[in-house]
């Protein structure tokens, strides 16, 4: 029962590829829904993991690294077929870069589990949005007409949670510094 979350994540991993195919042979309807199944796996593991009590430190690199690939994935495909502008998968991949970085150094001088930033899970609902609309577009289900208000929604939020995880990693580790020179 401990590794369900785990293995849950891992679906989501497995269902990226079977997304971006569904994209590229222009099978929209069924894209979405493969997509709205990964952003059920993202709430669903979460959810397990605390209804079971096994939280663990993997489960959750594992479900963070999951949302980065779904996502970046996604914005790349959906740059690559135009409909999303490209700088959106750039300022997603920085910061995404920066968090990985960030949790890396952080997690080498004091290994712990990984704690999102709440604007951090606005940012990934508003990029899941972004994608789901981006699909429905395709899908000819919905039209243009909030595209751009999406995309700064986007675009804020990944910037200012960048800026966020960037000012409590560099609080972590001034805070470490500190803690270290006055035990000497």
């Amino acid at each position: 029962m401990n590794y369900i979350p785990n293995i849950i994540s891992g679906l989501r991993i497995l269902l990226i590829p079977v997304f971006i195919l569904l994209v590229l042979n222009k099978s929209y309807h069924i894209a979405i829904l493969i997509f709205l199944i990964m952003g059920a796996t993202d709430a669903i593991d979460g959810i397990l993991a605390r209804y079971l009590k096994c939280e663990s430190v993997v489960g959750g690199y594992l479900d963070a690294l999951a949302d980065k690939i779904m996502i970046n994935t996604s914005f790349y495909m959906l740059c690559y077929i135009d409909i999303l502008p490209d700088y959106i998968f750039y300022i997603t991949l920085l910061r995404d870069i920066i968090i990985i970085t960030g949790t890396a150094l952080n997690h080498y001088k004091n290994p712990q589990a990984v704690n999102p930033i709440f604007l951090s899970k606005i940012n990934t609902f508003m990029q899941f949005t972004l994608v789901i609309f981006c699909t429905l577009f395709l899908a000819n289900i919905v039209h243009l007409n909030y595209m751009q208000d999406i995309i700064n929604a986007v675009v804020l939020t990944t910037v200012f949670s960048a800026i966020e995880y960037i000012y409590n990693y560099r609080k972590s580790f001034l805070y470490k510094n500190i803690k270290k020179t006055s035990q000497i």
